[in-house]
């Protein structure tokens, strides 16, 4: 079937090459859902699935993580192919055929899963598959927003209860915090009561208006600033005018709340004050042409300004883009940018990894504890399990985030664990990294020859081998842009033949099982659903027995 659409694609061009590739898309695509499928339900019919259903990292856990690694893609977006996969081809078998021969796009498959995931009755789920099935593969092309209206309509066909209410709202309110794009910057989306709306921006104004009238930072600029006192729990915004007599010119108080950033001590020492500029002399006559050279050198000074005072040029109106008038400009000055602004400082990162400019690391830098990162080198292995607070600190920097591949927790989130199981293995920085609680776990019982197996490099590399004997690697976090992080560090070797993982450990468990949790949030929205449509047809009958009074006509 597979090779049949891919033969169809053979001598075209255009948009029948576009067509037949976009079809052999959507094949390939359900045969990996498939094989999905097939993983989760191999892992299930092992021996102990059924004791393993309620560990703390269970068979789901187990497959989504191997998955992510595979696929390159973290456990929470594997985890949820894998719930898209298993629903679709243990509800809808007759949908998961349409989109085995490549008719359906995967997001509309996805879709289909989604908004048919409320029904339970075995008889209206198959009436469902095969009324989806036949639309899906007859009907002409369908977005996603028509998708959903006719996979709706079949529900309330087939089970009324099952029909996904649209959120009001109120019940849609949410705070979405953007990714970060490399520039240092993030975005911030919030749907809010109103009530707390008005109360946000008074807030968030008043802050704004803590700092002295010196303060280089514009209204929106402080607004903006405002809102990371609010995240710190602070009373007030710290001015920057740099004047030492200013009302204003106190640090905001320390709060409980941190966030970890990387730096190079490069990047946050103080430079000196350029020297005061000597007087200027009295101008003598001009003629157009000295005028013109006159605001030339006006012009090339503000750029030397801007470039020595890289910290403070976050602030303020945004200089001229051009030097010139833009009819003046060629072609290749008008692409280029102006070099060297916000260049020479060395950039900065996230603990998760986010990119950092050197300018904002600066800032942050404000106020905050700044903690010496000691490279151990060759220093010998400490003689305990859990590690110094200066070698933890260390190794968490080394590795940003969680080791396991594809995984992006930060570092702060995650135990440091040891690569050779103490007492075997070292407590030394060649022999630990840092691992998730998710994914500890399931190193720690899911391990063993037929599991999943770590080495670990003395420059912090760790190889990975997964149960089915593929190996992936991953790297230290800090390498692109803090190699001296990843400098070797002294070899370990294991005094003993490692023992078990599991020796005096148990693993945390569930008090009910993944498939209960999720049969529970199901009935409670059908019963939900039930008690809107009960009340809907409450008003409609009132209303039809007590109408309302003719309105006068409004002459």
């Amino acid at each position: 079937m597979f090779e049949s659409l891919v033969a169809t694609t053979t001598g075209t061009s255009g948009v029948g090459a576009v067509e037949s590739w976009s079809r052999v898309e959507s094949a390939a695509c359900a045969r990996r859902v498939a094989a999905m499928a097939g993983m989760f339900e191999d892992a299930h019919a092992a021996d102990g699935s059924a004791e393993r259903d309620q560990w703390c990292t269970d068979t789901w856990d187990a497959v989504a993580a191997h998955i992510g690694a595979a696929t390159r893609i973290t456990f929470h977006a594997a985890s949820n192919q894998l719930l898209i996969a298993v629903a679709l081809h243990e509800r809808f078998p007759l949908v998961a055929a349409v989109f085995a021969e490549g008719l359906i796009t995967y997001q509309l498959m996805k879709t289909v899963v989604q908004r048919g995931a409320l029904v339970v009755d075995p008889s209206a789920l198959h009436e469902l598959d095969r009324l989806l099935a036949e639309a899906l593969s007859t009907r002409e092309p369908m977005s996603v927003a028509t998708a959903e209206k006719t996979v709706d309509a079949f529900v309330a066909q087939v089970d009324p209860h099952a029909v996904h209410r649209t959120e009001t709202r109120a019940r849609g309110r949410s705070v979405d915090v953007g990714d970060d794009d490399g520039s240092g910057m993030a975005t911030v989306f919030a749907t809010l009561f109103a009530t707390d709306a008005k109360a946000f921006d008074a807030r968030v104004d008043a802050l704004a208006r803590t700092v002295c009238p010196a303060d280089p930072r514009t209204l929106d600029q402080r607004r903006a600033d405002a809102i990371g006192a609010l995240a710190h729990g602070a009373d007030r915004l710290a001015c920057l005018c740099d004047t030492s007599d200013c009302p204003a010119g106190e640090n905001p108080p320390s709060t409980g709340v941190v966030v970890y950033v990387i730096a190079s001590a490069d990047t946050l020492d103080e430079r000196p004050t350029p020297p005061p500029a000597p007087p200027t002399p009295a101008p003598p006559p001009t003629t157009p042409d000295t005028e013109d050279a006159e605001q030339s050198a006006d012009v090339n000074d503000a750029a030397a300004v801007d470039s020595s005072n890289e910290r403070t040029a976050l602030d303020g109106d945004a200089p001229a883009m051009f030097s010139k008038p833009l009819r003046e400009l060629t072609l290749t000055e008008a692409l280029t940018p102006t070099p060297g602004r916000l260049a020479s400082l060395r950039p900065a990162a996230l603990m998760d990894g986010q990119f950092l400019p050197g300018a904002i690391a600066c800032r942050a830098s404000q106020g905050a504890t700044i903690t010496q990162i000691v490279h151990p080198g060759q220093a010998p292995p400490e003689p305990r399990y859990r590690p110094s607070k200066k070698l933890a600190d260390f190794v968490r920097c080394r590795d940003m985030t969680c080791r396991f591949p594809g995984c992006k927790v930060p570092a702060t989130h995650c135990d440091v664990d040891h690569s050779i199981p103490w007492p075997s293995g070292p407590t030394a920085a060649s022999n630990l990294k840092c691992l998730c609680r998710r994914h500890h776990l399931l190193k720690t019982f899911w391990g063993g020859q037929s599991g999943w197996r770590d080495q670990q490099l003395d420059d912090g590399t760790i190889v990975w081998t997964a149960p089915d004997g593929r190996t992936h690697t991953t790297t230290p976090g800090s390498r692109l842009l803090f190699p001296e992080l990843s400098e070797p560090t002294a070899t370990v070797v294991a005094s003993e033949v490692p023992r078990a993982h599991t020796g005096g450990l148990t693993m945390p468990r569930r008090k009910t099982t993944r498939a209960q949790d999720r049969a529970r949030r199901i009935q409670r929205e059908r019963e939900l659903n039930q008690r809107e449509s009960e009340l809907e047809a409450y008003e409609t009958e009132t209303a039809a027995d007590h109408p309302a009074a003719e309105s006068p006509p409004p002459f």
